[in-house]
Parts: C-alpha cells; sequence; structure tokens
C-alpha cells in the first residue's frame, strides 16, 4: 500500500545518480548483455600472468574482423586470439593479454556485428597465493527497503568496504527491491521501475573496483504489478541467463545459484549438483540467496562442499554441522559485511574463528581407501575359498 502522503517522499534523489556529467561510468556500466556473455560485470574472470581466458560471444557464425580489448581508464591491453571455434550458437575464445599488466579491466569487442563492453570483467593478477580474501555481501535492495534509504546507506558502506584488501566479491542476491515508496515515479506516483533499481545497483558495484560474483535473490526475480516492467526480464538484460556461476581461485571451488524460492526444484537441483567440483582434496563453497540447508546437506554428503554462503533473512547467523559452515549474511544497508580469509586449502578465517575443514577432504580419500581395503579383502577372500573348494573337489576325486 502507498504512503498516505508521498509528498514526504523523495522522488528523485535514487536517479540523479544517472547523471552521466557527475558520474561518466554510468552508461558503462548500464550496459546490457550483448554479444559477451562471459565473462561479465557479474560473472567476471580472475587470471595471473601469462594465462589465458576464454571469451562467450553471442553473434552469428559468419561474424568476422574480431578484436577484443582490456581497457583501464587510458590504458588499452590488445587480446591475442589463440583459439575460437563455434558451438552451439556461440562463439568460444581462447585470449590471452598482449602484456602482462596486473589490475581489474573492462573488456571491450568489436567485430563485424557490431560493439560490446563489459566493465569490471577481468582481473589480472601477478600471482594468486594463500593467504586471499573475499568479502561477502547480500541483500542491497536498491534503491530502498521499508524505511530505509539503502541509496544511500549502501553507498557509504561500499566507500569502506573499497579501502580494505580484497580480491573478490560474493553477493548472494536481493540487488534490487522491486517496489519501494520511498522513491516513486513523479508522474505516475508509482515505484520507481525495477530497471532504475537494478542500473542504480550495477553503478555502485562498480565503484568496489572488484570482480563481483552476483546471483539472483526474490526480489531480483519475482514479478509484481507494482512496478512497470518485470524484475526477471531486467535481471536477464543486465546479468545474463546463468543461473549457475563456477569458478575457482587456487584450490576452492566457488558455485553460485540463483533462485527465487527457498528451495530448488529437481532440475535446478542436479544442475547445481553437476556444477560443484569434485577434485579430490579441493574444497567447494556453494552462494545462494534463500537458505535450503536440507538440500545443501544433501550435496555435502556426495561432495566436499566446505561453506554455505547465502542471505535472504536479513540477519546474521552461524553454524557449523557435520563440519561444514553455514553462514546467513545480514544485508549491507544494515551495515554488514563479512570478510572471509582462505589461509590454504584446508583452514578459513572468519571474523576472528578458524575453521579447518580438514576432515571433509580427508573424507573422500578416506573412505575410497577403506573401499579398496575392503575391495581387496573380498578379492582375497574369494580368491582364497576358491582355491579351497578346488582342493576339496580334487581331494575328492582322487578318494
Amino acid at each position: 500500500m502507498a504512503p498516505s502522503n508521498l509528498a514526504n517522499y523523495n522522488a528523485t534523489s535514487s536517479t540523479e545518480y544517472f547523471n552521466e556529467s557527475s558520474y561518466p561510468r554510468y552508461s558503462l556500466v548500464a550496459q546490457p548483455i550483448d554479444l559477451i556473455t562471459y565473462p561479465h560485470k557479474g560473472y567476471p574472470e580472475i587470471i595471473i600472468f601469462d594465462e589465458y581466458f576464454t571469451v562467450l560471444v553471442n553473434t552469428t557464425s559468419d561474424t568476422t574482423d574480431w578484436e577484443f580489448y582490456l581497457k583501464s581508464g587510458s590504458d588499452t591491453v590488445f587480446l591475442n586470439i589463440l583459439h575460437k571455434k563455434y558451438e552451439n550458437n556461440l562463439w568460444h575464445f581462447d585470449v590471452k593479454p598482449s602484456i602482462n599488466s596486473a589490475g581489474l579491466f573492462d573488456l571491450q569487442l568489436n567485430c563485424s556485428s557490431g560493439s560490446d563492453y563489459q566493465t569490471h570483467s577481468v582481473k589480472i593478477m601477478e600471482e594468486k597465493s594463500y593467504p586471499f580474501n573475499f568479502v561477502h555481501l547480500s541483500d542491497t535492495h536498491f534503491p530502498a527497503y521499508d524505511i530505509y534509504n539503502t541509496t544511500e546507506i549502501n553507498l557509504r558502506n561500499i566507500a569502506i568496504i573499497k579501502e580494505q584488501d580484497i580480491d573478490f566479491v560474493i553477493f548472494t542476491g536481493d540487488l534490487i527491491n522491486g517496489p519501494s515508496w520511498m522513491f516513486v515515479d513523479p508522474l505516475t506516483q508509482k515505484p520507481l521501475a525495477a530497471e532504475v533499481g537494478m542500473r542504480l545497483a550495477l553503478w555502485a558495484f562498480d565503484l568496489l573496483d572488484l570482480p563481483v560474483y552476483i546471483i539472483a535473490g526474490n526480489h531480483d526475480l519475482d514479478a509484481t504489478t507494482l512496478v512497470p516492467d518485470d524484475p526477471t526480464t531486467i535481471w536477464k538484460k543486465y546479468l545474463g541467463e546463468n543461473p549457475v556461476l563456477n569458478h575457482s581461485f587456487l584450490d576452492w571451488f566457488f558455485i553460485g545459484f540463483g533462485s527465487s524460492n527457498p528451495g530448488l526444484n529437481t532440475e535446478e537441483f542436479n544442475y547445481l549438483r553437476s556444477a560443484v567440483s569434485t577434485k579430490q582434496n579441493s574444497p567447494n563453497v556453494l552462494f545462494y540467496h534463500s537458505n535450503y540447508k536440507e538440500q545443501a546437506s544433501t550435496l555435502r554428503n556426495s561432495y566436499n562442499i566446505e561453506v554455505m554462503l547465502y542471505g535472504h533473512e536479513h540477519h546474521e547467523s552461524l553454524s557449523v554441522i557435520d563440519h561444514t559452515l553455514y553462514y546467513c549474511q545480514a544485508p549491507l544497508f544494515y551495515n554488514a559485511s563479512t570478510i572471509f580469509t582462505v589461509l590454504n586449502k584446508t583452514h578459513l578465517e572468519m571474523k576472528g574463528n578458524r575453521y579447518d575443514f580438514t576432515i571433509l577432504l580427508e573424507e573422500v580419500t578416506e573412505s575410497s581407501f577403506i573401499l579398496t581395503i575392503f575391495t581387496s579383502i573380498s578379492l582375497f577372500t574369494i580368491v582364497h575359498l576358491i582355491i579351497r573348494k578346488r582342493k576339496r573337489n580334487l581331494s575328492n576325486s582322487i578318494q
């Protein structure tokens, strides 16, 4: 229900950030997903010197005149094309920077089909080493939520986070709020469009100057008649259709899944399960929006999943179940964010507490070892019984 006195609400402050003379990167950040489908501003790539990465491009098979660049301010790094193929209606390019230059870069593509530009989609590091840090953010709810002017609060917190020593960001959903009566369209007196919140949120995250892995929550995907556009359509327009984000950093694998439901249907669950790393002695971090701990535990029983990160509940909670760390992040507009320090492939530190996942990594090895021993013993027993039976039969025939 709309407030009784709309005159008390600010109808312009959430859109004034669109002033590109004051914020020149706004038009770049707000570009939709077009030709480049990976990497992009919500699903970046992190590489080290002399490493190649893959770019996926959605265009026709007869496209030519390919050029790829990395841009950071006035600096431009040309990308050499090492290999390309056209498969499943997508171009796959393996590209490598022409020079070693550390930093966070925008990705630019020029080709016969047109041009595309994705901000903060590639980070180049001189090396990846332990310890490394990532920050968990959730529930920004741009441009406003309930009584909170989330735009102003989030921007203050982003400025603080930016000054920390962080390698990348994990975001667990509800980037936008959808309808909000704090900010209304002065012409219609209705909440601003979902697209307004999305453009605002992406611009704000651009200020972090960090790679940000973004998955969707219920406010990002659920339809409502209170806004003039469809949030799901807007999400796909600016962040693509990939429900699963899957990236690695050293031995650790990070798997994110966007969903508007508190649980996953069978298709979603199987899709997510297929993305989890089965590499031995490599831990997994699963991040999602609504808590589906029971399903997550089912995954945990089949794979090494050391950390489960989620949001949605608007409070902070932490639990350790079967040696797996479950952590719910409170909203950013509650001045809440958490830095995780990964010490090595078995230990992680959070808010001064150290968590040891050695036992989880050993369980697979131990179970395999036990299975091997059991199999060996079984084979030995069977062979021994066969030999005994043959000897007994031979003895009976002689008699």
